[in-house]
This record gives C-alpha cells, structure tokens and sequence, in this order.
C-alpha cells in the first residue's frame, strides 16, 4: 500500500508539472502578442496564488514580459502588467525580491495611478525588505507631483526622507491637473509611510492646495491633513515616555497643523 501510494503521489506531481508546463507555455506565447498580452497578465496574476512557489523557475522571463510591457518604446505602461507584478509579490513574497527590486524603476516610470500604487502596497506587505525604498521612492514622486502642480516653473522639490528633509529634482511625467494633485494626496493618506514625519511636508505642500479652484481637490488636502495628524498622534501615543521631548515636539507640529487647516 505504500508502494502505491508513493507510486501515485509521483505521477500525481509529474502530471501537475506537465500541466503546468503547458499553461506556462501557452501564457508565454500570449505574452508575446501585444494585443493579447492584457489577458495573459491578468491569468498569470490570478493563477500565481494557486500554484504556491511553481513559477519560481519562470520568474526570469516573466519579469522580462513585465519589463517590456510596463515601460514599452511605443505606447502606454499595461496596467495589467503593474497589477500582475503586485499579485505574484503576495503570491510569492521574498522569492520574487531580485525580480521585483529590478522592475521598480519601469514601475516609477510608468506614471502615477491608482494601479500602480496598490500593486506597491501589495508588494510592501509581501516583500519587507523592499519597504524602506518604496517609501522613499514614493515620497519623493508625492513631492514632485505637488510642488510641479503648485507652481507653473519646474523647481527643486522637498520631500520627508526618514527623519529629516531633503532637496530633490525627480522626474515625473507630464502633470494631468487635479485628478492627478487628487491622487497624490489620497496617496499620501493612505500609503503606509511608518518612520517619516510626514507633518513639516504637510505644511509646507499640501495645506497651499487648500486655495486649489477645485472643491474636490481641498476636499482631499482636508482628509489628507486630518489622516497625517492622525497617524502623528497614533506615533506620540505609542512612544516611550523617555522620549517626552520629542513627543512635544511632534505635538506642536501638529497643533500648528490643524491650526492651518
């Protein structure tokens, strides 16, 4: 009995290799195809969590499928391929690291949008080693979104790195007016950007956007302010009382800060 059921487990897996070689091959084949790639990304993200580590040998030509379609010679980033870098992250967590560390600057590239910020959430929670970069990567994006939509000349930008602020000139894309001032903000709401003082860059680059034409746009600077002071205050709460000081500190940033808003 043992003997057979062994004998049964090792042509169950040669079956479910062979099987996944030919699902494999056939999502490849689509990938290829620039009218269909959609679908392929879309299948591949959704069967990666199923398949439980299998893709491991084909993570080298996925990112590069990845690669191409999110930052593409001709035409726009396929936001089904972002989508589907954040689904195999959480599918496969550290495994895909190397792979995902490699594809963060076509992610960049690709613009702000919605998709392109979950599939970072996703791969934050999944790949902590990966954290720290993507906040800071982010932040800088935030920053430059703001202070390019804020002023009509280009100018240097601040942004909060972790503890104190720095002079940065990131490149964006062109600016799409408020939805993308919007996005940035809801972004800066909701992102989880733990470590960074977050309340200085509000002061200084969101609370302006209250004199914004668009009532939808102040609408987010307010939930924006409130959310950071929020977050602020969870931080003082949960802080030793060794470090009164700072705590005061911090608690006049945010006084300041709801006093502006």
């Amino acid at each position: 009995m043992r003997f057979a059921s062994s004998m049964f487990t090792t042509v169950n897996s040669s079956l479910l290799i062979f099987l996944l070689q030919i699902c494999m091959n056939h999502i490849l084949h689509v990938l290829k195809i620039p009218a269909e790639h959609a679908s392929g990304f879309i299948a591949l993200g959704e069967i990666a969590g199923a398949l439980d580590g299998e893709l491991t040998n084909y993570l080298p030509t996925i990112t590069s499928h990845l690669r191409d379609a999110i930052a593409p010679h001709r035409g726009r980033p396929s936001l089904e391929a972002l989508a589907c870098v954040g689904n195999i992250a959480k599918a496969m967590g550290p495994t895909m690291e190397p792979h995902v560390r490699g594809l963060l600057d076509s992610m960049f590239s690709s613009g702000l949008s919605l998709t392109p910020v979950e599939a970072l959430e996703q791969i934050t929670e999944s790949i902590p080693p990966l954290f720290p970069t993507i906040q800071n990567r982010l932040l800088k994006y935030i920053s430059a979104i703001l202070s390019r939509s804020h002023h009509s000349m280009p100018r240097q930008s601040a942004f909060v790195s972790r503890g104190h602020i720095t002079t940065v000139t990131p490149q964006v894309p062109e600016l799409s007016g408020s939805m993308l001032v919007q996005l940035a903000l809801r972004t800066l709401a909701r992102f989880n950007f733990k470590g960074h003082d977050l309340l200085g860059f509000a002061r200084e680059s969101v609370v302006v956007y209250f004199e914004d034409e668009d009532g939808a746009t102040r609408k987010d600077v307010a939930l924006c302010c409130c959310k950071l002071v929020e977050n602020s205050f969870s931080v003082i709460s949960s802080t030793q009382f060794s470090l009164s000081r700072i705590n005061c500190a911090s608690g006049k940033r945010c006084r300041r800060l709801v006093e502006e808003v």
